[in-house]
């Protein structure tokens, strides 16, 4: 019975793939029908329609620019996740096991915790200039207090009793942690990273438009100046497949945790 109810379920899944796939191709027409005649009429102030999009995905293709402000735009993602991730859960997991040391810096961290990333870009300009420094310090700004958070709740939700058996047989701080902290809190820290994932390649975007030479902000922001809108257009096609293939990559990282911890 439950056989069947699965292969039910997964036929009436299967039917609204079918029907997106169809809304998707539908909505390209209707984009492509109402927007032919105002862009011949008016190119530089009306949506291009698919297929001037198409085109200029394609020649920013064999001109190899698109390709390139890709690399740019995902080194420096990642190079800013890293380093914020690693600070940020280095210090939750500190500050959850060292309760005076969270009461001394909490006033630091509610402090900046609520200031954009992107509020930082004017001093960043005059301390580091425009360049790779300022985008990968947004970036790691911005994962690093969600990291913080969920690895200082992820120590939180260890059960007290594992850590005073551990000391009872007389284990070591770094057993401890090695042992019942890090994998106790595993779990919170991928889902910390999953989210800052996001919210960090949003920030990125925006300094590249604001003021960085190179990258998918920068494709933006060029066409925008030129009046290339199927530029600005291609550009953001792949702002959104990037982030969700970063989305893709971080759910699965985080279920993989979960099922290696035998939580899922």
């Amino acid at each position: 019975m439950f056989y069947h109810q699965r292969n039910g379920m997964q036929g009436v899944f299967g039917k609204w793939r079918i029907l997106s796939v169809v809304l998707f191709i539908a909505f390209l027409i209707f984009w492509e029908i109402v927007a032919q005649r105002a862009f011949q009429a008016n190119p530089e102030h009306s949506i291009p329609p698919p297929s001037v999009v198409f085109y200029k995905f394609l020649e920013l293709c064999e001109s190899g620019i698109l390709f390139q402000a890709i690399i740019d735009s995902l080194w420096r993602f990642f190079a800013g996740l890293c380093i914020g991730g690693i600070l940020g859960s280095v210090l939750g997991l500190l500050l959850g096991r060292l309760h005076p040391l969270e009461i001394l810096l909490e006033p630091f961290i509610q402090l900046f915790r609520p200031i954009s990333p992107i509020a930082w870009l004017p001093i960043i300009v005059l301390w580091l200039g425009i360049g790779n420094p300022g985008a990968i310090f947004i970036i790691g700004y911005a994962v690093f207090f969600p990291t913080l958070a969920l690895s200082i709740a992820g120590v939180r939700s260890i059960d007290p009793t594992l850590l005073a058996m551990a000391k009872n047989f007389g284990a070591s701080e770094w057993q401890i942690t090695k042992g019942i902290v890090l994998p106790g809190a595993f779990v919170h820290i991928a889902s910390g990273l999953k989210l800052a994932a996001s919210v960090a390649w949003i920030q990125l975007v925006a300094a590249e438009m604001l003021g960085i030479q190179s990258g998918l902000g920068y494709l933006v922001a060029d066409g925008r100046n030129l009046l290339e809108t199927d530029m600005v257009i291609v550009a953001m096609i792949w702002i959104g497949l990037l982030g969700y293939c970063l989305h893709l990559l971080f759910t699965g990282i985080e279920n993989l945790s979960l099922k290696a911890l035998g939580v899922k």
